[in-house]
């Protein structure tokens, strides 16, 4: 990773810090709030996906697959910018979905890695974890909005602290002489 990527990570990490210790503070009025910011980051996400498919992927094997990817992520993003005005359960199912799918997706990373004995599998799993203990929690709490709230609050606090420990890691280079 380069020393100005390692910024931004550090940056994003601190951003989400802050922002989740904020819905934290008063979880009654949030409920916009994280309809917006999960809204805009999924159509910045499938807008960064395209602009990846545009200028590389379109010349790899697979690329394809990006672009499918990236169209899917454009019209969730735009999706959950529309739920502003339906009941909270909704939105609350929503992140059910989203932490469980998230969940599952790095645990099998996590197996995978710890096939290939690389270091990151830890990290991985415990991320997986919590998602899932999210999902799980958010099921629980399912018609409560300030609990609800307050676990996207804690969720959002633990993925910034994730990337600013990513960003403090160690890459491996490869080197072919």
């Amino acid at each position: 990773m380069t020393k100005a990527r390692r910024v931004g990570t550090i940056l994003t990490g601190l951003i989400m810090l802050a922002l989740g210790f904020s819905m934290s503070l008063d979880p009654q009025e949030v409920y916009t709030v994280i309809v917006w910011f999960l809204g805009l980051t999924l159509i910045l996400s499938g807008l960064r996906s395209l602009v990846y498919f545009f200028t590389m992927a379109k010349h790899m094997v697979g690329g394809r697959s990006v672009l499918y990817r990236a169209v899917i992520v454009l019209d969730i993003g735009l999706f959950t910018l529309s739920l502003t005005d339906i009941p909270l359960i909704f939105v609350v199912l929503y992140l059910v979905a989203m932490h469980g799918f998230a969940g599952f997706v790095d645990i099998m990373r996590a197996r995978e890695a710890k096939k290939l004995r690389a270091g990151s599998w830890k990290l991985n799993l415990s991320h997986g974890i919590i998602n899932v203990i999210m999902a799980v929690l958010c099921l629980i709490f399912l018609g409560t909005e300030a609990v609800a709230a307050e676990i996207y609050a804690l969720g959002l606090m633990y993925s910034g602290l994730i990337r600013i420990i990513q960003a403090f890691r160690r890459t491996a280079v490869v080197y072919i002489q």
